[in-house]
């Protein structure tokens, strides 16, 4: 076992100058058996002397001015095992990096700023990113080469000749990390003008036409020879396809989910998604999972149900969700950030089954289990082991054995019984224990959404109780942090985090009332424009202060929904519901800005932003509920998926602009209104969503 600092002994060491004249300037010696970040203590034990990142600290004790060596991964990252496994633990190349190079670890959920700044550097130099992310700077954090990852050999080979060249020509390194330098500011600097845009539903439906021809329409997804679900993607589409009653990407839609959800990239067991997979056909993953994989999912398969009401959509959010419980909850309410791939085994070990434990599992129906689990015993992974998916077709498959949905459920327990019996002898895979507000706030809205499509307090209960944990320990003063560690909050939080939990905690306003959530999300909205603003654009910096040589600010979607764009659209709700002009108008300018990315099929990136160009280019009703009932015809409405409709709810008197003077003591009504222009008040859910529907 790694012996760990507690963090109260770390934290009162810091304040002492503890590290700055032991640790940090002894580096000769790997100091980061002193972290709390799971993938820096995964590099603990290396012979290699590396140290955390603190740029500061390494200007100062950087006495011979040696190159640095920035390693950037995460704890789950099967590829980052494997290159400290074969090339970090290896004495040679140890002794080259201690003797030549500062060698710094990176946890990249921990500071992904720093990630950011590196990997924009090195897919400008190679064209290409990923991790784990290695990449050669300069003394003074400066890149010079980036790369991924590399054998023992590659990667001598390279530090040998960038050090041969900084020992011979500096001023070629220099010149190189200048074009660098320019290039990254460049990728962060917008021209824009003053122009407004003129919001059409054509802009999007040009648009959509170009990503059609993109997708795979047998599989789902888009045509790739890996497959990332990529959830804001099919929030969009499943708006789009709404408002403009369009059948064919409707049926795609469908189709793809369902694929999906009985595809490889499940967890058939315990539930929950894996990260990607391997294959265009969703068969074989990575099997690591993490949470904002899964608080999105919660979101689009709960949204996706209240649309189409499947049984399939409904038992998959449910299961995510016991999953979520089971394996990544803290016993406070936050959820850990992500489950490792890797066991002691290998990759996948833990969730796969060889010929003779599926026999076992199997008993009697062998030939039906390789059925239901579209298990081909002729195409083994790594020559022994199989995954499990399930068949797409019940009927199908109940016609061919005869037997009805009650003796396959039946059997199925029985199956999983076995299934889970062979896994409890097994080593489960590391967790990261981590709690990153933005995925944490991420979790929230994913609550928030099943408890609207299916009315299960369970789900707004946990909802309340994971946004209580975030408030009561990452909320210190006025300013949100990015993680909680080792319980303790930790890194000052960017512009993700305030996004998030802005829309969090108007989420929790919208579903109850409580006038406490959205005093708390204008007020963490105020705190993100004095942070984050900048006078060059519209938009929104990453960081408070620049990073290094360079401002952070990015428009577009990845993994995660655009920062940028969930904060204008915050901007856009705080300025409904509050009447705040300048945040509307902050919003306006964000998007019209945004238009111009709508063109020559670029628009799938800015998915998160288009779902907010929608409400400018169709038609957007607010809905307001006042009288004692209100809760619960606001669930009772909100069963339905409406996506251009904002809710506002009281069981009291209310003095905010929507709310004045419309409660009326013994009746709940419920106002339908557009362009600042209300119908006449409904007293039933049915009469009402005739209104919204019109």
């Amino acid at each position: 076992m790694r012996q760990i600092l507690s963090y109260q002994l770390y934290f009162f060491l810091m304040l002492n100058g503890f590290f700055t004249s032991y640790s940090y300037s002894q580096i000769n010696q790997n100091n980061l058996s002193l972290e709390s970040s799971a993938y820096l203590l995964q590099h603990a034990k290396n012979p290699i002397n590396w140290q955390r990142w603190d740029k500061k600290l390494y200007n100062t004790n950087n006495t011979d001015n040696k190159l640095l060596v920035v390693s950037i991964g995460y704890s789950s990252c099967h590829w980052c095992h494997v290159m400290e496994k074969e090339t970090f633990e290896d004495s040679g190349v140890a002794s080259f990096m201690n003797e030549k190079f500062i060698s710094i670890k990176v946890d990249r959920e921990e500071n992904p700023e720093i990630d950011n700044i590196y990997m924009t550097a090195t897919q400008m130099m190679t064209g290409r990113g990923g991790w784990p992310l290695n990449v050669v700077c300069l003394p003074d954090g400066r890149p010079v080469y980036g790369g991924t990852y590399h054998t023992k050999e590659q990667w001598l080979e390279v530090l040998g000749k960038i050090q041969k060249v900084y020992d011979n020509d500096k001023k070629q390194l220099y010149g190189i990390a200048e074009k660098v330098e320019k290039g990254i500011q460049e990728v962060n600097r917008f021209e824009y003008t003053e122009e407004e845009a003129d919001f059409k539903p054509q802009l999007l439906q040009n648009e959509m036409k170009i990503w059609t021809s993109q997708w795979d329409m047998i599989n789902g997804g888009e045509k790739q020879n890996q497959k990332f679900i990529t959830p804001t993607k099919f929030n969009y589409i499943q708006q789009y396809q709404h408002l403009n009653e369009d059948p064919k990407i409707k049926a795609y839609f469908k189709n793809t989910l369902e694929n999906i959800a009985n595809s490889g990239i499940v967890d058939h067991l315990e539930g929950g998604f894996y990260r990607y997979t391997v294959d265009p056909e969703w068969k074989i993953p990575h099997f690591e999972k993490m949470l904002y994989d899964n608080a999105q999912l919660l979101s689009l398969y709960a949204n996706a149900y209240k649309e189409f009401k499947s049984p399939l959509f409904k038992s998959t959010v449910y299961k995510t969700f016991d999953f979520l419980q089971k394996r990544m909850e803290n016993i406070e309410g936050g959820y850990f950030s992500a489950i490792d791939a890797d066991n002691e085994q290998g990759e996948g070990r833990y969730y796969m089954f060889n010929v003779d434990e599926i026999k076992k599992a199997a008993g009697q129906d062998l030939s039906m289990i390789l059925d239901y689990y579209q298990i081909e015993l002729d195409k083994p992974i790594e020559n022994s082991f199989y995954h499990l998916r399930k068949t797409n077709d019940f009927n199908i498959f109940l016609k061919k054995y005869s037997i009805t949905n009650d003796q396959l459920v039946e059997k199925q327990q029985k199956w999983e019984s076995q299934f889970e019996e062979l896994k409890e002898k097994r080593e489960f895979p590391l967790t990261d224990k981590k709690i990153i507000t933005s995925w944490n706030a991420q979790m929230v809205s994913g609550l928030l959404n099943s408890f609207e499509a299916f009315g299960d307090k369970q789900f707004l209960n946990q909802a309340h109780r994971t946004f209580t944990f975030l408030r009561e320990n990452l909320i210190s003063g006025a300013e949100l942090m990015h993680t909680f560690q080792a319980n303790k909050a930790k890194m000052e939080a960017n512009l993700e985090d305030y996004s998030f939990m802005i829309r969090a905690a108007l989420g929790l306003y919208q579903n109850t009332g409580n006038v406490d959530y959205l005093e708390q999300a204008d007020e963490l909205t105020e705190n993100a424009i004095k942070n984050f603003e900048t006078t060059k654009n519209p938009f929104f910096t990453y960081t408070k202060n620049p990073v290094m040589f360079s401002e952070i600010i990015s428009v577009n979607d990845n993994v995660i929904p655009s920062a940028n764009a969930i904060m204008a659209e915050n901007l856009w709700t705080l300025g409904h519901l509050l009447e705040k002009k300048e945040y509307s108008a902050k919003a306006k300018k964000m998007l019209d800005v945004m238009t111009s990315y709508f063109n020559e099929g670029r628009g799938s990136d800015y998915s998160q932003w288009a779902q907010l160009i929608t409400k400018e280019a169709f038609s957007y009703k607010e809905v307001v509920i006042v009288g004692p009932e209100a809760q619960n015809v606001n669930q009772e409405i909100q069963q339905n998926y409406l996506p251009n409709v904002l809710f506002q709810i009281s069981n009291k008197p209310r003095e905010l602009p929507l709310l004045k003077d419309r409660f009326f003591k013994k009746e709940t009504l419920i106002y339908v209104c557009e362009n600042k222009v209300c119908l006449r008040p409904s007293e039933t859910v049915v009469d009402a969503l005739k209104q919204i529907n019109n």
